[in-house]
């Protein structure tokens, strides 16, 4: 019996915590499709044209990256001659699915696959295979959250992505109400990365560390909202001072950035580097709690029953939210609220994680439903 191919849009070799979306997407594919052989076929969103084999003809667009001139008309050249005839590594698949990430931000329509994955291929293709966008995020500045969506090109790329998709679930609020507002009720399940360490489950001891992972400004973007990035490590080293008194402290850092600057915050404290997903289980399986700038470090944490608090700039924030952790605006909190935040985690151990492992399991068994009744 041949494998069933499915078609995966996601990001690789780029952050783990994409790599927890697309695990948790994985566990519940194959579960669906339990005694089926699955064949994932991976293409990086951030290099839309791999979605193509290497002899494809539209490949000829690629030397527009050498010219010194003339880039955008040779590229569209090769797009308008070749992206219709077909013959992409999604053709002969029989699911595509959209892994997360964030979906709807400012300007999102101006993404670099917008047009050859989402309009070229998946536009062409969904008619005659079913396509799902799961855990789908929003990426907004927090002080400037919008209502309805208000740039025209957004709005039609928005209508697009939603049209093709037969299912699609979303992580927070905000983008629910953004799906709603172009008459699209969508269920909101918590991110599938909460999902990446099913059957793992922390055991800390009174040794075990409080995990920091430091960003500079709390979070990948200013958004023009005035964060002060030397306040937000002023913060964290008051805290780290503070808590090393009572706790043993570790860094948990997701790329080079985070491992050098946590590096020059204290040099005196362990840094965690991990690269695959073991390693990451591996590393926070005893922790007690974590202090957290990357979202997908709290999500991966409390899939495996370690709580943490969230500190963000941005709507991703409310994906956390939606696992019943703490979260803040970077420009809202201090020292004083974060110590206060880890010292009654400690206590409180044994109820949060059975609390946030039994959340995990009624995400599991909800997008198992959403996903079997869409296929």
């Amino acid at each position: 019996m041949p494998a069933m191919k499915i078609g995966l849009i996601t990001t690789l070799d780029t952050n783990i915590g994409d790599d927890f979306i697309r695990e948790g997407i994985c566990r519940v594919l194959a579960e669906v499709f339990k005694g089926q052989q699955i064949e994932f076929i991976s293409v990086n969103k951030h290099k839309p044209y791999t979605v193509y084999p290497a002899w494809h003809p539209i490949h000829l667009g690629d030397i527009a990256d050498r010219l010194p001139v003339g880039r955008n008309l040779v590229r569209q050249s090769a797009d308008y001659l070749f992206s219709k005839m077909g013959f992409s590594r999604f053709d002969n698949c029989d699911l595509i699915v959209q892994c997360g990430a964030p979906v709807f931000w400012p300007a999102c329509h101006e993404n670099e696959w917008a047009k050859p994955l989402w309009h070229d291929v998946v536009g062409r293709l969904y008619k005659k295979i079913p396509v799902l966008n799961l855990a789908a995020g929003s990426c907004y500045p927090l002080e400037r959250q919008p209502d309805k969506i208000e740039n025209p090109g957004d709005a039609q790329y928005i209508r697009s992505i939603l049209g093709y998709c037969r299912l699609t679930t979303v992580r927070d609020r905000l983008s629910q109400k953004i799906c709603k507002s172009f008459g699209h009720d969508v269920p909101l399940i918590p991110c599938t990365a909460f999902l990446a360490g099913m059957g793992k489950v922390a055991r800390p001891k009174a040794e075990s560390p409080v995990l920091i992972n430091y960003m500079v400004g709390g979070g990948h973007y200013d958004w023009e909202q005035g964060i002060d990035q030397k306040e937000w490590e002023k913060t964290i080293g008051t805290l780290i001072s503070r808590l090393k008194k009572r706790h043993n402290i570790a860094f948990l850092c997701h790329d080079e950035k985070e491992y050098r600057m946590a590096g020059e915050l204290d040099s005196t404290i362990t840094r965690l580097f991990p690269k695959t997903i073991q390693e990451y289980f591996d590393c926070i399986s005893e922790a007690k709690f974590g202090i957290c700038n990357r979202m997908h470090a709290s999500v991966g944490m409390a899939g495996i029953g370690v709580s943490s608090v969230a500190i963000c700039t941005d709507t991703r924030l409310l994906m956390v939210s939606e696992l019943g952790l703490k979260t803040y605006y970077v420009k809202d909190v201090n020292a004083d609220i974060l110590e206060e935040e880890a010292e009654s985690a400690v206590k409180t151990l044994p109820g949060e994680q059975e609390r946030l492992l039994a959340l995990q399991q009624d995400a599991w068994r909800r997008y198992l439903k959403v996903v079997s009744d869409a296929i």
